[in-house]
């Protein structure tokens, strides 16, 4: 993996969110912003993008043109490639074509008029300096994630309508050195059953207290659909279970479990990968007890303007020091 020095960015909404700055300054890379509507601040990214369209875009199958307009109609039913096929395959063109074009600046100190191949200047290089792959630990994946700052409670952490307990939130509950009275927590939004929180001593995962009721992954765009589609008619933590229940219900019709009439089959965009059980809960584990038990009487201040987020499978965090001692 090469880490950039720079990474150039519009204004584009996924460039100046908080975690796409937040991601780069914890892996040391500097941001530099470009003006609103000045191509030319960005030319060799906008190079870029008309050379994938012209070297790559237009020889896939499936291709209709440059602009959104020249879709067509009912293009979901006429699909040739899913989205992480067309990632495997602009992966592909990338090392294989684009990285062996002969670029004029780069040259070998012994062979200045011979112009090289990113490939061959990066196969020149290493050769001299080498090269030690440093991979990501699993606290790093975790620090990439999105963040949001939450407080913990006498129940758990409570946000977008879903409670999170472990035992390890136990001597910090109702304190915190912040001035707001926070903590920092960080998620994935494509697998909301668990969180994980800063404490003083590293990261403590809470899980969520209803995972067992959803047999299924699921990601936050399901549960987002499951809250508008469920009414709330009782308190808070039943609510809450009236939601696992239901989500449970739809990510079971979707993955063909229970008979329905053909046409009335939910969208199947809610899964988060494979379809195996979700873990049980380590027996013991605060999170495990009974929804009865929840307050009822605190308000959730962090259920108003939760961020929007997308889909992907789920994915468990990965420890590449953890791995090699397996080997």
């Amino acid at each position: 993996m090469i880490f950039p020095s720079t990474v150039v960015i519009d204004q584009g909404r996924v460039f100046i969110s908080q975690c796409f700055l937040a991601a780069a300054e914890h892996l040391g890379i500097s941001v530099q912003p470009c003006p609103p509507a000045s191509g030319p601040a960005k030319g060799h990214v906008e190079r870029g993008f008309g050379s994938v369209g012209t070297l790559f875009a237009q020889y896939v199958s499936g291709y209709t043109g440059c602009h959104i307009s020249r879709r067509g109609r009912r293009v979901e039913d006429e699909a040739c490639w899913t989205l992480p096929q067309l990632q495997d395959l602009l992966d592909e063109w990338v090392i294989s074509g684009w990285q062996e074009r002969r670029h004029r600046a780069l040259c070998h100190p012994l062979m200045p008029k011979l112009a090289l191949t990113p490939n061959e200047m990066w196969a020149a290089l290493v050769g001299i300096a080498g090269h030690v792959p440093v991979p990501l630990k699993a606290a790093d994946y975790i620090e990439l994630l999105p963040a949001r700052r939450c407080a913990i409670g006498a129940e758990g952490i409570r946000f977008d309508y879903r409670t999170y307990d472990s035992k390890a939130l136990n001597g910090h509950r109702q304190r915190s050195t912040a001035q707001d009275g926070k903590w920092e927590v960080h998620y994935n939004p494509y697998e909301p059953s668990r969180c994980w929180v800063r404490l003083p001593t590293g990261w403590a995962e809470a899980g969520w207290i209803h995972r067992t009721l959803v047999s299924r992954p699921f990601t936050d765009t399901a549960w987002r659909h499951i809250r508008t589609v469920v009414e709330q008619r009782a308190g808070r933590a039943e609510h809450e279970e009236h939601l696992a229940r239901a989500l449970d219900e739809l990510l079971r019709r979707a993955g063909g479990k229970t008979a329905g009439t053909r046409g009335q089959e939910p969208a199947t965009g809610f899964g988060a990968g494979p379809t195996g059980v979700v873990p049980q809960a380590d027996t013991g584990v605060l999170g495990t007890r009974e929804a009865s038990r929840l307050s009822e009487e605190e308000p959730d201040q962090d259920d108003a303007d939760d961020p929007v987020t997308g889909t992907a499978d789920a994915w468990e965090v990965f420890d590449a020091h953890q791995e090699a001692e397996q080997w």
